[in-house]
């Protein structure tokens, strides 16, 4: 188990360009530029800074980050205290305190906009700052801006800093209609260039009265003194020529990492407020995944693959800023109307819609046959493209911004589910060997980043997820709830897969009863308990997916499968209450040895049928005395009130088949806060409002405010431990089941 990542902060950056976390201190701290990786560093030559004069008094200046711990920079004067931060994604405020009577607030952002993919897709950071002045007589305002050129620092994976410079980096001039700034370049060596290669930029605005200069090129590993002091005397960004081009250096010995700087100055008369606008942008077309092939990034569509287009982002973002934070915050306001405007409830969900854009995410320009791929990682520990199990909490979440991006997911699944591909695999534990993607299986996931995502599927070799039950029935549901966005002609067509993964789970039934049973191996999302006959997890994602199944088999004209699969599906409910219900709860399943212990998901597809409006599955009395149970002691007693634990009253005959990670049991008496959001949106599908507020309320104080885990939401959390696993998770997206349908 682990601790969060560290400072956290709304990622900066759109669908597929990788993301760019201004931390709450103030640091540019997490990067996922390169296509499935995530480093976590600083640098302290990125930043911002603040200088103010005023008549008769000498100047203060102070870099707006806290101090590093190493030589870098050393010149600069950094903050003593953390600015005040929140965020709403896509949006952030740094409140940074008073110099010298003049107050500064940052509201950053990227266009991550409901509904529009092509604004949403692109690589641009725009920084709004007020600059108030409070005192009583006027102050001469300078706000300076420096950043190194990264280019070649993200075409391979890693999680911390590289250790020096890429060779042929250089700075130039930038000039537009709207910006003037400093372009961060490297000496080409294809066309389009290799990933981590392009163009990236910094700008001021052009405003009337507002003097911006620029510094080209500095070394962003020395002191800085170079242009600290220029700033602090004149408040300018000094001329230091045409800088340099980046070279190899020794082996033992660095070289010089040129970094642009840009400075904006005005005079703010007594009480005074201005708005100035920064921007960074960063044009690298181009990424490529393990087994070596290469795709463009989905903005390139328009703004094209040369890699030298940052200058004209910048002068459109500028041009489009004022426009864009309109649409952000009118749809921020139409949510809070939805689901009400308390933190725990619109502000929760849209903040956990930052894995949007921050989770390993790639959005690719259309390729020959008009398909263009669109992925979140399940998290970088667990990296796999658009798993499945995952995903089917997730896709809701996608579709409320972009439906067109969830259906198209659900229709890659399609797809490889109608393929067969037989290649071998190894099992990552007894080493037998399995197929890769047999004809009529759900796909795990749709690849991971090591290999060759989105051609080839199912990476995931931790179990044989070929024999699993749930992700077939997670695959038709799925159909199902984009299908009703997306229109008939669409249904018809994803058709044949919806017949293939029913077909394909028949042979699980095997005495007749219409429930499928599992297999005795964790044969399902939970990948470590082990699960025997009909469960209360599969069976009801199975129930679920026979009457979607059957909806759809009646539009495209299968009447009789729709016959078959409603009869089963009606047999298959009195196999569900006769087998599983104890009088409390819905047991795990019939025959494991976990099978008394109280599941925090035996509801799941009851509450998707009745979510998707596919009728009720289980007589209602029983659903809300099995989350009665849940609440009282999954999340008051084993939770600890911090959370539901994913199971509790574990039979002391099963504790030996614990799994454990690090002395943490794991997957077991931790709490998952994906499947916590799932469990609060079953409490209110069944009437239990009061309890679905009370759990809410408690994972936004421990995700949001208590643990640090706000933008990078784990898998897991533990009860009474500051610990967590596997942040940077995606089914906390789940959250968005809170809306209704349709909604």
């Amino acid at each position: 188990m682990f601790k969060p990542l560290g400072p956290t902060g709304v990622p900066l950056g759109g669908l597929g360009t990788g993301t760019i976390t201004r931390a709450s201190d103030g640091r540019f701290s997490r990067w996922t530029i390169k296509a499935g990786g995530v480093r976590q560093f600083d640098m302290p030559a990125n930043g911002f800074m603040l200088r103010v004069a005023r008549e008769g008094h000498a100047p203060e200046a102070r870099a707006l980050q806290p101090r590093p711990g190493g030589p870098e920079m050393s010149a600069f004067a950094f903050e003593e205290d953390a600015p005040a931060w929140h965020g709403l994604f896509p949006l952030a405020w740094h409140r940074h305190a008073p110099l010298d009577g003049v107050e500064a607030e940052a509201l950053s952002f990227s266009p991550v906009i409901a509904g529009d993919i092509e604004a949403s897709g692109l690589p641009v950071a725009l920084f709004r700052w007020r600059l108030t002045n409070s005192g009583s007589d006027a102050a001469e305002v300078s706000l300076g801006f420096s950043f190194a050129n990264l280019n070649g620092w993200f075409g391979d994976v890693g999680e911390g800093r590289p250790h020096r410079v890429a060779a042929g980096c250089f700075n130039a001039a930038l000039d537009g209609t709207h910006v003037r700034g400093v372009a961060l370049n490297r000496s080409a060596v294809s066309d389009p260039p290799p990933e981590g290669t392009g163009q990236w930029a910094i700008g001021f605005g052009h405003d009337e009265g507002l003097c911006v200069t620029r510094s080209l090129a500095f070394d962003g590993q020395g002191s800085g003194a170079e242009i600290w002091d220029p700033f602090v005397a004149t408040g300018d960004a000094p001329d230091l020529g045409a800088g340099w081009h980046s070279e190899a250096g020794f082996r033992e010995t660095a070289p010089a990492h040129p970094a642009g700087f840009i400075a904006a100055r005005c005079t703010l008369a007594a009480g005074e407020t201005r708005d100035l606008t920064a921007v960074l942008v960063w044009d690298l077309p181009t990424i490529r995944f393990g087994q070596g092939r290469t795709w463009h990034r989905a903005y390139t569509e328009h703004w094209g693959s040369s890699g030298q287009s940052a200058g004209a982002l910048a002068d459109h973002a500028l041009a489009s800023a004022d426009d864009w934070l309109r649409r952000i915050e009118t749809w921020q306001a139409s949510q809070a109307a939805l689901l009400g405007d308390a933190p725990h409830r619109a502000g929760m969900a849209i903040n956990e819609s930052y894995f949007l854009t921050e989770g390993l995410t790639v959005l690719t320009r259309p390729d020959a046959e008009g398909r263009a791929q669109f992925g979140l990682i399940e998290c970088h520990d667990y990296a796999l493209y658009n798993t499945m199990d995952l995903w089917v909490y997730a896709a809701e979440a996608v579709a409320r911004w972009f439906p067109d991006l969830a259906a198209g997911v659900a229709a890659e699944f399609a797809r490889h589910t109608l393929a067969d591909d037989c290649r071998p695999r190894r099992h990552r534990w007894d080493g037998t060997i399995m197929p890769l993607n047999p004809g009529g299986a759900c796909p795990h996931d749709l690849g991971g980043p090591d290999e060759d995502p989105f051609v080839r599927p199912n990476s995931y070799t931790y179990r044989d997820a070929t024999l699993w039950k749930d992700l077939n029935c997670d695959l038709v549901l799925c159909l199902y709830r984009e299908g009703r966005v997306m229109g008939a002609d669409w249904r018809r067509a994803q058709f044949p897969a919806v017949a293939a993964a029913l077909d394909h789970l028949q042979v699980h039934d095997r005495d007749g009863d219409g429930l499928i049973e599992n297999d005795g191996t964790p044969d399902q999302t939970f990948d470590n308990l082990p699960m025997k006959g009909p469960s209360s997890y599969c069976g009801g994602l199975w129930i679920a997916a026979l009457l979607a199944g059957a909806a759809l088999a009646e539009e495209a004209g299968e009447a009789g499968r729709a016959r078959s699969w409603r009869a089963q599906a009606g047999r298959a409910r009195a196999a569900f209450v006769d087998k599983l219900w104890n009088g409390d709860w819905f047991r795990v399943d019939t025959e494991g040895v976990f099978s008394d212990a109280l599941f925090i998901e035996q509801l799941l597809g009851p509450f998707l049928a009745r979510r998707l409006g596919l009728g009720d599955i289980v007589p209602e009395d029983m659903a809300r005395r099995a989350l009665t149970s849940l609440y009282r002691i999954s999340f008051l007693e084993a939770g600890r009130g911090e959370g539901a634990v994913s199971l509790a009253r574990v039979p002391d005959s099963a504790r030996a088949h614990l799994p454990h990670q690090d002395d943490t049991t794991f997957q077991t008496a931790e709490i998952q806060p994906g499947f916590n959001f799932s469990l609060a949106a079953q409490f209110e599908a069944w009437g239990m409002d009061a309890e679905a507020d009370h759990l809410r309320r408690v994972l936004h104080h421990e995700l949001h405010v208590a643990r640090n885990l706000v933008f990078q939401t784990p898998a897991a959390f533990d009860a009474g431990s500051p610990t967590c696993r596997a942040v940077l998770n995606m089914r906390p997206m789940s959250v968005w089941w809170m809306a209704p349908f349709g909604g």
